[in-house]
């Protein structure tokens, strides 16, 4: 990105992290200041990290216990694969500076190693490595979506080809068009430069993060098919989960670790981001308890009961509704954001099921049609000086009046929602196309039977699991939908079912 000034004279900056240093060196911010925001910028990439154990407690709760260790192994090694391919190529192609459409410098940071200018005693730009932590717990967000959507059925070989191709490529390019200071949708770029004179706004990822792990989900999902006894007769069958009180806790570590995600986007405490940062907490917790108490309406209407799963979902709805816009949307649109995140996340998850599309955690609706949802609203609801509180431009959204700007801005987020649903859908399909035609993408009826942990992970993660499949297996006949772990006309099954 480039900072021009009155007489012509411009400075470049690879990313947004480092026209932050620039301003605070330039208004004489102290050392104290600098190094706070380090540390501001490496809390919250804890907390976005944490997220990852939010993702395994919902996905484990969400699957039957003789997956659990898979299940925990793909989220774990998500976070290294991610790590590994972010470090050595995928940051390098998310900030650096080299065209448009992808950077090409700072492969495996080789272009952080140097000495501060004029900071003599300063060998290093320690503000940018926080910033790199903080950029690699998104792309193992990103990464993490996919897991729980194709549960009990993916080898894990293929799992780990396409959380490779996600990490390293696929989701680093979206990063660079919106993110940094030279994408071509970017907010961050020279003002002739920008997308329709403004460029996206997208605060915290819900296109960026979300809509890149919630499309290749549903991608991965259809390539895999149902899970065996989904469907059964033509009608769908509820499956069996391992515990409510897992996938419960789960969202409250998601939930706290997106306060770190929204309001971390800041990077830094300085100036007026501090003050940023304390409105986009409240508009990311209103969003959330209106989504939540949205879907809980419409599964108790629609479902007859009120369910954990459409609590739980709902909330995470609506904090993806809320993460593109929320330092640009009020508090007051920022409940409305949430209700019509709440309606989305329930009306796509039943149309999944209408076409058979078996996503065991909901990953699609929550993640793709919320986050194409959040990006909209971020264009229709965006309050001129809340932009330029966030980002220093006259924009606005289409629901407001600012030198025509409104529908500008509105026309920029679509543009990058069609975008980045061609470049992943295209992605998506020709990875799991691949995989699928090489038939490495999905495990034998045999294994899936069985457990994914029995079969490929030397051992059931619970001895109740590894005793209980012996004595089915014992006997002459095996019941089938204890196999295949279904719940038998809706109703409450035993416990060894459970554990099947």
């Amino acid at each position: 990105m480039t900072l021009s000034f009155d007489d012509g004279g411009s400075i470049s900056f690879q990313n947004k992290a480092e026209l932050v240093e620039f301003i605070k060196s330039s208004s004489g911010v102290s050392d104290t200041d600098y190094s706070v925001d380090t540390f501001y910028l490496i809390v919250c990439a804890g907390m976005v990290f944490l997220m990852q154990a939010g993702f395994a407690l919902v996905e484990v709760g969400s699957v039957r216990m003789k997956n659990t260790k898979n299940i925990l192994i793909k989220n774990m090694l998500d976070a290294c694969i991610g790590a590994l391919s972010f470090w050595l190529i995928g940051y390098a192609f998310a900030f650096g500076e080299n065209n448009r459409f992808i950077g090409a410098e700072g492969f495996a940071l080789k272009t952080l190693d140097t000495q501060q200018e004029g900071s003599p005693d300063k060998l290093y730009q320690g503000q940018t490595y926080a910033f790199f932590i903080f950029q690699w717990a998104f792309a193992a967000t990103a990464a993490t979506i996919v897991s729980g959507a194709v549960a009990e059925r993916c080898r894990v070989t293929a799992y780990f080809v396409y959380s490779f191709m996600l990490t390293v490529f696929v989701y680093p390019v979206v990063v660079h068009w919106g993110w940094s200071g030279t994408g071509w949708a970017s907010a961050f770029v020279e003002p002739h430069e920008r997308l329709f004179g403004v460029g996206v706004i997208d605060f915290a990822g819900s296109t960026v993060v979300h809509m890149v792990g919630g499309l290749t989900a549903l991608v991965g999902a259809t390539f895999l098919g149902p899970r065996q006894g989904k469907y059964v007769g033509g009608k769908v069958q509820n499956m069996v989960f391992q515990s409510s009180t897992f996938q419960t806790i789960g969202t409250l570590i998601l939930w706290f670790g997106w306060y770190g995600f929204n309001c971390g986007s800041t990077l830094t405490v300085a100036g007026t981001a501090s003050d940023v940062a304390g409105k986009v907490a409240v508009t990311t917790t209103i969003s959330a308890t209106t989504a939540g108490v949205t879907a809980t309406i419409l599964g108790f209407i629609f479902e007859g009961h009120i369910s954990i799963a459409r609590v739980n979902n709902g909330i995470l709805a609506g904090l993806v509704s809320i993460t593109a816009g929320c330092s640009v949307i009020d508090v007051e649109l920022a409940f409305l954001t949430g209700i019509i995140g709440g309606i989305i996340y329930f009306a796509s998850a039943q149309l999944l099921v209408y076409i058979r599309v078996d996503d065991v955690v909901e990953a699609s609706p929550v993640h793709f049609f919320c986050g194409i949802w959040g990006t909209m609203a971020a264009g229709l609801f965006a309050k001129p000086e809340n932009v330029e509180m966030s980002y220093g431009t006259g924009s606005c959204g289409l629901f407001y009046k600012c030198n025509g700007n409104g529908g500008k801005q509105f026309g920029a987020n679509m543009v990058f929602i069609i975008a980045v649903t061609a470049w992943v859908g295209v992605f998506a399909v020709l990875i799991f196309g691949i995989l699928s035609l090489l038939k490495i993408l999905r495990v034998s009826e045999e294994t899936e039977k069985m457990g994914l942990d029995l079969k490929e992970h030397g051992g059931a993660a619970y001895e109740t699991h590894r005793s209980v499949w012996k004595d089915h297996r014992s006997r002459s006949k095996t019941p089938k939908q204890i196999e295949e772990g279904v719940v038998i006309n809706n109703k409450e099954t035993v416990a060894e079912t459970a554990v099947e």
